[in-house]
């Protein structure tokens, strides 16, 4: 793997593992100025921001007048914020089909939102990512292509998303201990865990403190390939509590 890839895979772990940002679109009222303000998010599989956005909202109305949007995420507990990571995502936003495999995935991520599930002028939105400005610190500054940001959906084929919302039911039905070691590998203590998603990287869980971001030891491409990987992690549990692959970069 190059360089410039680990940096775009660093970018992408960074956006995955947190739940708010700020979405600046141009504003039509103001003819063209930016206007931004907070936007909880959820990525798809490919690593594009889901959005659950209101015709009300403004944004709404400067997106149908034009499509350009940008997202940025920071690094959460940062005593100074320009110390932390952020990425900042720049594409085009457009309006998606309200399908009940989205809805139930992005309401596992934000259950919040329920509220506004039954409302009809709410819907979904993804940006579709052409550019990234990642920075990881003090000098650790890069420009990234959306090419390279985004996992190829070649890359992995439909099962894995088909499989992914009964898979999530069955892991935290059935395998909460499983969860709980998961947690406890990553040095935190959850005795209710809650799995959000799953996706080729890896899979997200729910703490009442934070969002954990869990990585597979190799990108998955199908259902079966899925069940493969938390079997390898099962056994790596068990064999030494630790997680390979669960790390950042």
């Amino acid at each position: 793997m190059t360089d410039k890839q680990k940096t775009a895979d660093r970018a992408r772990w960074l956006v995955r593992s947190h739940p708010n940002a700020i979405l600046s679109t141009l504003s039509a009222e103001m003819d063209g100025w930016p206007f931004g303000s907070v936007a909880p998010y959820m990525l798809d599989h490919e690593g594009c921001p889901i959005l659950f956005l209101s015709d009300l909202a403004q944004h709404s109305r400067n997106i149908h007048k034009d499509d350009r949007a940008s997202l940025i995420v920071w690094e959460d507990g940062k005593e100074d914020i320009q110390q932390a990571g952020r990425v900042t995502l720049l594409g085009r936003a457009s309006r998606m089909e309200n399908t009940d495999a989205l809805r139930d995935r992005y309401l596992r991520y934000l259950p919040q939102a329920e509220q506004y599930i039954a409302i009809h002028d709410f819907h979904f939105y993804r940006l579709f990512v052409d550019r990234v400005r990642f920075i990881g610190g003090f000098g650790d500054v890069h420009w990234i292509s959306g090419e390279r940001y985004r996992i190829d959906p070649k890359s992995f084929d439909a099962t894995l998303g088909e499989a992914e919302g009964s898979a999530v039911t069955h892991m935290n039905t059935g395998h909460q201990e499983a969860l709980i070691r998961y947690c406890r590998a990553q040095g935190v203590e959850e005795p209710e865990p809650r799995l959000l998603g799953i996706d080729p990287e890896g899979f997200d869980i729910q703490t009442r403190g934070r969002r954990l971001r869990i990585a597979f030891d190799a990108p998955v491409r199908d259902a079966k390939g899925m069940r493969e990987a938390f079997v390898r992690l099962s056994e790596s549990l068990a064999a030494s509590d630790k997680l390979p692959g669960s790390s950042t970069g």
